[in-house]
């Protein structure tokens, strides 16, 4: 008998077409949660970046084109006010960036959600995908404080060899030493890049742990470095042909749009003054952004899609979850909580009331 197939994926292990398949199934069947929290996410981030760089750069952009600023490379005082300005908008930019990636792990753990009910042929709604991730906000969050701190870690390392490379190299006295010392550096970034790529794919799933598991951050960390054991080339290559298709699919999208936008704010800048073609810019990077923020919404809940099914499939591999999943799907009660989840979802604070016949073990 074929394995049955309750809803987006046969409950079995699955092949690269099941698990990309599901996810665009998933995320179709689910749009509002997912398309809808991650538009969301993609406009806040959008709308943060084009406040900060406004906030920090308008004064002086405006200033140069309406000739109330003029910037002297040989003035100390100019030169302060343009280092000042570039190290306020730097700044700004790297909390943007720590909290958009706070935001994004908190995201792709509440995408999880609506994909694993998915397999059981399960639709979640907006707020019972938030309902079901609000207890676990935390350890995503520190999650993604432990992810920053590595990447943090790595680049001061790299940063602290690359400057001992030049000093040992001498690259002030010449340009030839100059470059040898550029090719070094990059020769250098490789092994960590590879490190970073492999221990990246090691981690992959640990969002989709935190989630379904109901466990901790550094226990979901030792959870995916586990289900990935023996599984890593698969875990990368799936993964990695997901962020091509969702390149694909971005540029499919951004490109006619990109080149349209241009060519009509070109038509409408020929006779243009120089206030009237800094609004435009403004108009045109305002269009962008929005179109960018579709696009990354769309692209965002295939790839967690991608994420969380390659976590269902480990499992099945590695802990029978197909025959957990199966015993759910028997009872053909929808008790409005995660699938394989050791919380029943009447546990959950605000979700919806216990049913005692069915989790006899816990009441």
């Amino acid at each position: 008998m074929a394995p049955p197939k309750p809803g987006v994926i046969p409950l079995r292990p699955l092949g690269l077409g099941e698990i990309l398949d599901g996810a665009f199934q998933a995320a179709r069947r689910n749009g509002k949660a997912m398309f809808g929290s991650a538009l969301i996410f993609q406009l806040i981030t959008v709308a943060a970046t084009l406040l900060i760089m406004f906030l920090a750069l308008g004064k002086f952009v405006f200033g140069m084109m309406d000739g109330t600023v003029f910037f002297d490379e040989n003035n100390p005082a100019d030169m302060d006010f343009l280092v000042s300005s570039l190290l306020g908008f730097s700044i700004s930019i790297v909390v943007t960036v720590f909290l958009s990636t706070l935001l994004q792990m908190v995201l792709q753990g509440a995408l999880v959600v609506p994909v694993v009910r998915s397999v059981l042929n399960r639709k979640t709604t907006f707020g019972q995908m938030w309902q079901l991730t609000k207890p676990r906000i935390g350890s995503l969050l520190l999650l993604a404080v432990l992810y920053a701190a590595a990447s943090l870690l790595a680049v001061l390392i790299y940063g602290a060899l690359v400057v001992v490379l030049v000093i040992s190299v001498g690259s002030t006295g010449s340009d030839s030493a100059a470059l040898a010392a550029v090719g070094l550096a990059i020769l250098l970034s490789l092994p960590f890049v590879a490190v970073a790529v492999w221990i990246g794919t090691k981690l992959l799933v640990a969002p989709a742990a935190i989630v379904v598991e109901n466990i901790g951050a550094f226990a979901a960390v030792k959870r995916s470095w586990q289900l990935t054991s023996r599984n890593w080339w698969r875990t990368f290559g799936v993964a990695i042909l997901a962020s091509i298709i969702a390149s694909i699919i971005g540029a499919v999208i951004t490109t006619p749009v990109s080149f349209i936008v241009g060519l009509i704010m070109g038509m409408m800048s020929v006779q243009a003054t120089a206030e009237q073609a800094l609004m435009q810019t403004i108009i045109a990077q305002v269009i962008s952004a929005a179109i960018g923020a579709l696009v990354g919404a769309i692209t965002l809940a295939f790839q967690t899609g991608v994420m969380a099914l390659i976590y269902v499939d480990l499992r099945m591999r590695r802990d029978g979850f197909d025959i957990i999943l199966l015993k759910e799907s028997e009872s053909g009660k929808d008790d409005g909580g995660i699938p394989g989840s050791p919380v029943p979802a009447g546990l959950i604070p605000g979700g919806p009331a216990p049913d005692p016949s069915q989790y006899p073990g816990n009441y």
